[in-house]
């Protein structure tokens, strides 16, 4: 089969999700894609097949689905039906915080395929439609983008996260309970404390007792990201606190989160918010003064 990767477009860059919504007769939307993005489709009206190499999804109104990362799959209806339905694509990452971290590893694909996550929806009749109400409510506030819209959308992403693992009595994601997750508190509270400072792997490996490879393999299996991508993601979220509530200029922050190389800080910033610090810093000022004067139609 023929397969395209499915470019991601965010409307607002801050807010790492696409939300859109179809009422469609087209048999066929975009042939066999992945993106790297999460995805949620919940349908209104109508049906329509969701396809995966290994399964075919019947759905139909008040049905939902879950693709995980890079999942190939083919959407498809029969001619002449009309389909209303909402698909939901998002980073999980940036929903997440940081006191959340204990959670983000469940939802790692090399872990468990989260399509797998579907039997649950097909089991319980309350947790489907618990679900479905949460993402629909989550296009209305996309859609109408009321003050506070950003917060909702937060929230709601989170509580689908939330109802998942409330309402996961099959165990599906209990995969590596066994992990010593909490022994990694100690690597976490390192890296908070010496975000300013040189952050070493072998450091962090004497706080655990860990040789330098197997370090890295379970943090990596643990969390689903690279020890170097956590540091780099704890010193750009501190860096963000600092464009916000500190007076300071752009190469002094660089410096205080560690990263005094300002082109590489520019470099990693971007890599994250796809826009340059100052941008990001405007981008809040304006989005702030917005919602305490009111939208301007």
């Amino acid at each position: 089969m023929e397969l395209h990767e499915e470019p991601i477009l965010y409307n607002d860059p801050l807010l790492r999700i696409q939300v859109r919504s179809f009422h469609s007769r087209i048999i066929c939307q975009h042939g066999w894609h992945f993106h790297p993005e999460l995805e949620i489709i919940a349908v209104r009206s109508g049906t329509m097949e969701i396809h995966t190499p290994a399964e075919v999804y019947h759905l139909r109104a008040g049905d939902v689905l879950i693709l995980g990362s890079s999942q190939p799959h083919l959407d498809l209806r029969k001619q002449d039906q009309l389909v209303d339905y909402v698909v939901i694509q998002f980073e999980l990452e940036a929903f997440l915080d940081s006191n959340m971290l204990p959670f983000l590893y469940l939802f790692q694909e090399s872990l468990l395929p989260l399509v797998k996550l579907n039997a649950l929806f097909r089991d319980n009749s309350e947790l489907r439609k618990q679900f479905y109400t949460t993402v629909i409510e989550l296009q209305q506030e996309h859609e109408q983008e009321q003050r506070g819209y950003e917060m909702a959308i937060n929230y709601l992403v989170k509580k689908c996260l939330f109802l998942l693992i409330r309402h996961d009595t099959e165990g599906l994601l209990e995969h590596n309970r066994s992990m010593n997750y909490a022994k990694l508190k100690l690597v976490f509270d390192y890296v908070e404390a010496h975000l300013s400072d040189k952050i070493t792997v072998e450091q962090a490996c004497l706080l655990v007792n860990f040789s330098y490879t197997y370090f890295l393999k379970y943090f990596k299996q643990t969390l689903g990201i690279t020890f170097t991508d956590y540091v780099i993601h704890r010193r750009i979220k501190y860096a963000e606190r600092l464009l916000l509530t500190e007076d300071l200029s752009i190469s002094q922050i660089a410096e205080q989160v560690g990263l005094p190389n300002l082109s590489h800080f520019y470099k990693l910033f971007k890599r994250v918010h796809h826009c340059s610090p100052k941008s990001f810093k405007d981008t809040i000022i304006a989005r702030a003064n917005e919602t305490i004067h009111g939208r301007v139609e």
